[in-house]
């Protein structure tokens, strides 16, 4: 490097350099990379190349599913490459986008050497790319209702009459200032609709043809909410239990986060449901669980084709507590299982002196349903219709 014919050193020349693509003024040859924590962890094993379905003019038409050693995918990515103009001048933007398992944004990579840039072709500073970075793991962003025309402010007539057409690309709406990088409107907004549109759904397509028991129970010890709650809403119909993940399941239920006790019990299809072990260690849980959970408990066992009997000593504390609606869910069961035991019939018959009329007058029709009943329960209701049911 020479200035006005004066050699200037290479320590020199790198030191300028350091300064220049810190403050922006050049692009930085380090590769770029930003990445939130990844739904699971797992050693990379090999990379597969799936044609994609997806049709955007912004991405390869291939996208990679990368799989670890124990044999589950780990993540995805798609490479973009498409041209991000300003000022009538273009540049072609070769980036890739990760995704986790669960189609949740993962990261994004530049090519050795590459870089974005903002209007007048300046580079992306540090702060600049953590804003992209957090605009992109932002699937509630405004940009999801945002038209590609609000992106920027209308062009305004020269003094000749014409449109500034330069404007357009090169500024910012100032109403989307908090939703974009500034300068970079476009790149940020087509990035996201990446992120969150037809490719994440092709990710998670991907995912649940390789879910397996080994796999939910990864997604379980994510660090991030969401995956354990997709995880949750994805076994039914798609993995068969494992006694692990089984008893992962049961662990949720009453752990304290009530939204992921409702996904894992719903996660118990029918099958799993008759199963004896099963409705045990769920009558289990109305001992400890709070009114909403046992709620949920008791109407996951309307979904049963029988009652065994240990679900249904585990729903006589229900039936004799002092709830009312959980006592009448109780009760329902028993109608629609046709149980029809003489020594529940005696504990139902005790409802009939309760307080609450409700709760009596459905324990009575419960009894009159029953195709027989023992002297002793056909003497309480008796009394009870003289007194409750006569005119």
């Amino acid at each position: 490097m020479r200035i006005s014919g004066i050699n200037i050193p290479k320590s020199i020349r790198r030191m300028v350099a350091v300064w220049a693509i810190a403050h922006g003024s050049l692009p930085c040859l380090a590769q770029i990379r930003y990445f939130q924590p990844a739904s699971i962890p797992g050693t990379e094993a090999n990379v597969v190349a799936i044609p994609s379905a997806v049709q955007d003019s912004i991405v390869t038409d291939t996208i990679f599913q990368v799989w670890s050693k124990e044999g589950y995918p780990l993540r995805y990515y798609k490479k973009i490459r498409t041209s991000v103009c300003f000022d009538n001048k273009c540049r072609l933007l070769k980036c890739t986008l990760y995704w986790n398992v669960t189609g949740r944004y993962l990261g994004l990579e530049l090519e050795k050497g590459e870089f974005l840039s903002k209007a007048r072709h300046k580079p992306f500073k540090r702060k600049e790319y953590l804003r992209l970075h957090a605009i992109l793991a932002d699937e509630s962003s405004r940009l999801s209702v945002l038209s590609y025309g609000e992106l920027a402010p209308r062009a305004q007539p020269k003094a000749g009459g014409k449109a500034d057409v330069d404007a357009v690309t090169s500024a910012t709406a100032a109403s989307i200032l908090d939703d974009v990088v500034p300068g970079a409107a476009y790149t940020t907004y087509k990035m996201w609709h990446v992120v969150y549109g037809a490719s994440q759904q092709e990710v998670r397509d991907l995912t649940i043809r390789s879910l397996s028991p080994a796999l939910i129970e990864q997604l379980l010890d994510s660090p991030d909410a969401t995956d354990k709650i997709w995880a949750l809403d994805h076994i039914r119909g798609n993995v068969r239990l494992s006694p692990e993940l089984r008893g992962r399941l049961f662990s949720l239920i009453n752990g304290g986060q009530y939204n992921l006790a409702e996904r894992a019990i719903n996660a118990l299809d029918r099958q799993e449901l008759d199963a004896d072990t099963v409705q045990a260690m769920l009558a289990g849980k109305l001992a400890q669980g709070s009114y909403a959970i046992r709620k949920l408990i008791l109407g996951k066992f309307a979904q049963a084709s029988h009652l065994t009997e240990q679900a249904v000593a585990g729903l006589m504390p229900v039936l004799n507590g002092n709830n009312p609606e959980l006592t009448n869910n109780v009760l329902d069961l028993f109608a629609q299982h046709r149980i029809a035991d003489p020594e529940i019939s005696r504990e139902v018959a005790a409802l009939l002196t309760r307080e609450n009329a409700f709760v009596a007058k459905k324990a009575y029709k419960y009894l009159a349903a029953l195709p027989s009943k023992s002297a002793d329960v056909a003497a309480q209701m008796d009394a009870f219709r003289k007194e409750h049911l006569q005119e």
